[in-house]
């Protein structure tokens, strides 16, 4: 598979997008990735993401993954996470409800540009069965899942 393959990226576009849905839409699964996005700054996406290459059996490097965290990080800190801030503020202001509904769906339009930059930033090989170690092996590279824990459960979590 080529990067410059604009039906190939836009077809693992969608694959990646509609799974990582999935598994959010999975409330024991959103709340644990949640509780871990505030308390340890997790990139809810980036590790679906790399979950996501696991279940498909392609376990990448650390230097993949600083590629990934390089292509990702001015997107995340200028535009997904002051989308975040924001909606956050606006939460208990009734005034502020319309507004706050607009952020939800800018957030979520950002959300999918991440997964276009998430899945451009490395060549996506044929998909093969993966395992949970092959989740694992990915998910290790974060930096927010150091703790072994944590990442057991996540782990765990994305790999149904």
């Amino acid at each position: 598979m080529n990067r410059g393959d604009v039906k190939v990226s836009t077809d693992s576009v969608n694959e990646f997008w509609d799974w990582a849905v999935g598994r959010y839409e999975d409330r024991l699964v959103r709340d644990a990735l949640l509780e871990l996005q505030e308390t340890a700054g997790l990139i809810i996406l980036e590790a679906m993401f790399l979950a996501w290459l696991g279940r498909r059996g392609q376990v990448i490097s650390g230097s993949e993954q600083q590629r990934i965290r390089e292509a990702i990080t001015p997107w995340v800190e200028g535009v997904v996470l002051p989308l975040r801030q924001q909606r956050q503020a606006w939460t208990d202001n009734k005034s502020m409800m319309i507004n706050r509904r607009y952020l939800l769906g800018l957030e979520l339009e950002a959300e999918r540009a991440l997964a276009h930059l998430l899945i451009n930033s490395l060549t996506i090989l044929d998909a093969e069965t993966g395992s949970s170690s092959d989740i694992d092996q990915n998910l290790v590279l974060i930096p927010e899942l150091a703790d072994a824990a944590s990442r057991a459960g996540v782990t765990d979590m994305l790999a149904r």
